[in-house]
């Protein structure tokens, strides 16, 4: 049979940017299946991915495509009299009239893409459901922002396009291996033919795609500003991302042509119920559980009934569940909601002035989360790990009740700080942390804990009198109390502000004096990272075997601590070891910590430079000058335990001079390979996992290219088929055709050989 097409959606008025995984995994489903459903958030791109798909099927395979379009239908016959017109107009209540045999045939080996659904989603569902039952050979590609759920259909979630890379030093080249740069650059071209990306525009480029969650309708709508707008003003506007993003094509649907109509059109399609979910859940800007979507709708909402709601509105698209894509909150699903769309939801909250019992919903939740940071000493992991995700609701919470006298601020200002170790993220929480102090009842109970915040904050940034001067009042509050496990903690950091400053037979003392409270409280967390704090004063001091004792009664303990305090106790163990020159268990204790918590630069350069002296007592140099300088690349600044003392210090100068002396000429490129180690990868290498140093000069020969599309480049260098690279690469045929075709869309070559030969340059810059 010959390919048909029927309707003029076929023909593409525009360029189609990305979307090659998408390409390749919806066309692998079609095949496997009769009913191939896009589901996604509005302005997601479902319509064109969709035809794109039937465009790629009309070219491969000798059948009819035809095309309908489900706009504006209201209820069972229009959307049958839609169907009909495609199908040269036989479709009527028996499906096909006695006339329509030839239809029939078409039916029965051709594919049927279905736009937009939602609105009639049941008499569609009903439609479909009946044509597939009638006409074996029928395929059906839809596009929803629900599913039709009837049997036999496939699901295929579409999200917003590649947004670049979380290192933000990335240059502009990198930053066009994102499908979304890549969008805004091409749409921006056909309002501004000279623009380009560049050093001085691809920050701004990078923010504002991000800000529009690489939705294509928001990014072509934000493109067209650029007739008048640079791209830094672009950015600017869109701290409100409603008002300015409103022009869309003449060409496309009424819904289509601004982002205000597109969200009305979903939200719209809501349930009562489901409208107040979707508003409340608009204060949490991190994404949120079932128990916190519970918390802003109790007023409202029984809480039985709050899991079914969080379906639906998965299901309708205007929430996500990331859980798919391998994300947990200490093992219960998590929801988001794209920023877009949150903006559209919270300016709903605000009409109809909901926001005041939603924050207040908000807020009781954070601080019931955060409590145990106010009533343990060391707080439990688990609860560290659950809070952690919180982050930026907590923040969103402390910004949104800036000047309120509420004291539970200082419960959430404290949590944020001890929650919060991301460099750069101190100047922002500091200024939360003061509003809070400044705002709350000067006796509040909770002040101690925002006080500790602070004197957290002030060491970070090397102010250590201001710290010591701020701790010791948090300890002075809390010692007109009964003793508490929260007094433990703040003389343990007293402790080590005291010896940071020089007073180290001060240092003892309140540390001593932490210990005895501990015990007392039969704390066993904070009397652990007690007593390993005071082996490590005994082993710097000289005296490994008192050290020893005192190690074996706090490891039981320590092993289960959070990061902050797992990492110095167990530094000190290792050091210990070392001392001992016992190098096993030294190379044990400090890859510990870092196969279980896997933290940041805040926790474990100590560790690895602890793995750099194993290593070079072991006489392997350049290993051990490679940790070395990732260590002090990573620029973690020693303030206090031990990584920051003298004794420790001398070892590791050592073990660089050692490692030097060792390899000679060959040194100084060893400290460079070192220092050439990504952040991501310092870990990985420390622990002995993979090579670390070629994916780094992958990384700036690949230029636009990604690292999957690079790998096919350096194959067709060596003049290998389609065939042979998917099977190098473990892929099918047609995802290597696809990759060859996109490199050369990127690239702007025009052949295999060109792109072979432009990769064995590029290798040998």
């Amino acid at each position: 049979m010959a390919t048909e097409t029927s309707g003029d959606l076929l023909t593409p008025l525009s360029s189609f940017v990305g979307r090659v995984d998408e390409m390749v995994e919806a066309g692998r489903l079609l095949r496997g299946t009769r009913l191939l459903t896009l589901t996604g958030t509005a302005g997601v791109g479902k319509t064109r991915l969709a035809l794109e798909v039937a465009r790629k099927e009309q070219r491969g395979r000798r059948q009819t495509i035809m095309v309908v379009e489900l706009g504006g239908c209201a209820g069972q016959e229009s959307v049958a009299g839609r169907v009909s017109a495609a199908l040269d107009g036989h479709l009527d209540t028996g499906l096909l009239s006695a006339q329509a045999r030839g239809v029939g045939a078409k039916l029965s080996g051709g594919l049927l893409v279905i736009d937009n659904c939602e609105h009639v989603i049941g008499e569609c569902g009903l439609l479909v459901g009946r044509l597939l039952a009638r006409y074996p050979g029928l395929q059906v590609l839809a596009t929803s922002r629900e599913a039709l759920r009837i049997p036999g259909e496939t699901l295929y979630l579409v999200n917003g396009l590649s947004l670049p890379g979380p290192d933000g030093r990335s240059s502009a080249t990198e930053y066009l291996r994102s499908d979304a740069v890549r969008l805004f650059a091409d749409r921006a071209r056909a309002v501004v033919s000279d623009f380009e990306l560049s050093p001085e525009n691809a920050a701004d480029t990078r923010a504002v795609c991000e800000r529009l969650g690489g939705l294509p309708l928001l990014i072509e709508l934000a493109a067209q500003l650029l007739r008048t707008l640079s791209v830094a003003e672009l950015r600017e506007r869109l701290d409100d991302p409603l008002s300015p993003l409103v022009g869309g094509w003449r060409t496309a649907s009424a819904r289509h042509r601004s982002w205000q109509a597109a969200l009305t059109w979903s939200y719209d399609l809501l349930k009562p119920m489901e409208q107040l979910l979707f508003r409340r859940l608009s204060v949490f800007p991190g994404g949120f559980g079932v128990d916190a979507a519970v918390a802003v709708v109790t007023d409202e909402v029984p809480a039985s009934s709050v899991p079914e709601l969080l379906t639906a509105l998965e299901s309708k698209s205007v929430i996500q569940a990331p859980v798919r894509r391998g994300h947990k909150e200490a093992g219960v699903g998590r929801f988001l909601m794209l920023e877009p769309v949150r903006g559209y939801a919270h300016q709903k909250l605000l009409d109809l002035r909901e926001e005041a019992p939603a924050y207040e919903g908000l807020t009781r939740w954070l601080a019931n989360l955060v409590s145990p940071l106010w009533r343990t000493g060391i707080a439990p992991l688990d609860t560290l790990r659950t809070a952690g995700v919180e982050l930026a609701n907590l923040r969103h919470a402390l910004e949104r009740q800036a000047g309120d006298d509420d004291e539970r601020r200082l419960l959430l200002a404290g949590g944020l700080v001890t929650l919060d170790t991301t460099p750069g993220a101190g100047t922002c929480t500091a200024r939360l942390v003061r509003s809070a102090l400044r705002a709350a009842n000067p006796e509040s109970r909770y002040r101690a804990i925002a006080l500790e915040g602070a004197a957290m904050l002030a060491a970070r940034r090397g102010a250590h009198i201001e710290a010591l001067r701020t701790i010791q009042e948090a300890v002075d509050r809390e010692r007109a109390t009964a003793p508490s496990p929260l007094l433990c903690r703040l003389l343990l950091r007293l402790s080590l502000l005291k010896e940071q400053s020089g007073d180290r037979c001060g240092a003892l003392e309140v540390l001593t004096a932490s210990l005895r409270i501990s015990e007392h409280l039969a704390d066993e967390s904070t009397f652990a990272v007690c007593v390993g704090h005071l082996a490590r004063h005994e082993l710097t001091c000289g005296d490994p075997a008192s050290a020893a004792q005192l190690m074996d009664r706090a490891l039981p303990a320590v092993r289960a601590l959070p990061p902050e305090w797992q990492c110095d106790i167990m530094n000190v163990a290792g050091a210990l070891a070392v001392e001992r020159d016992d190098l096993s268990a030294a190379e044990g204790h400090f890859a510990e910590p870092l196969r279980s918590a896997m933290e940041g630069p805040g926790h474990v350069a100590g560790l690895i430079e602890g793995l750099a002296v194993v290593a070079v007592r072991r006489l392997q140099f350049d290993r051990g000058l490679h940790l070395i300088s990732a260590a002090e690349k990573m620029g973690e600044s020693a303030t206090c335990g031990l990584r920051s003392h003298p004794w420790w210090r001398q070892r590791v100068e050592a073990a660089k001079a050692a490692g030097m002396n060792g390899l000679a000429t060959r040194a100084d490129r060893e400290l460079a390979l070192g220092r050439s180690l990504r952040s991501d990868g310092v870990v990985a290498y420390a622990l002995g996992d993979g090579q670390p140093f070629a994916p780094a000069q992958d990384e700036a020969h690949r230029g636009p290219l990604s690292p999957r599309q690079w790998t096919v480049a350096v194959l067709l260098i060596k003049g290998l088929t389609n065939r042979q690279i998917a099977s190098r690469i473990h892929v099918s045929v047609r995802t290597v055709e696809t990759h060859v075709r996109n490199i050369r869309g990127t690239l702007g070559l025009r052949s295999r050989s060109h792109i072979a030969a432009w990769a064995a340059q590029t290798q040998q810059e």
